[in-house]
């Protein structure tokens, strides 16, 4: 299976989570892949994790706890397209991201001297 078949499959009962397995798939495959996700990346995590209402309002202990177990339905989904070492890549990423929404990479600034 390739991930455009998985995420066409979980697309039909949830476009959000599809959308979170597809970026965050990518980023974990991605031959070169960035110390962090993208900001596009991030998001998708987050409002997959909003539509389940996870999105930990305060960032309390048990805010993030919750966050980290409704990412786990993201790399279970992925279960099919990732290997073990990949899987638990992503596992590491999207605690990341359960603890800091802002978890991605920096965007860089290009022709602006700065």
């Amino acid at each position: 299976m390739n991930i455009e078949q998985l995420t066409d499959i979980i697309a039909r009962h949830d476009p959000l989570l599809a959308d979170a397995v597809g970026k965050m798939v990518s980023y974990i495959q991605a031959r070169w892949a960035a110390p962090y996700p993208s900001k596009e990346q991030t998001e998708a995590v987050n409002a997959y994790l909003r539509s389940v209402h996870a999105d930990g309002g305060t960032m309390s202990e048990t805010d993030i706890a919750h966050r980290r177990i409704a990412t786990q339905k993201i790399t279970i989904n992925a279960i099919r397209v990732l290997d073990h070492d990949q899987l638990n890549r992503l596992q590491n990423v999207l605690n990341h991201i359960a603890a800091d929404r802002e978890y991605y990479m920096p965007e860089q600034r290009q022709g602006m001297g700065w």
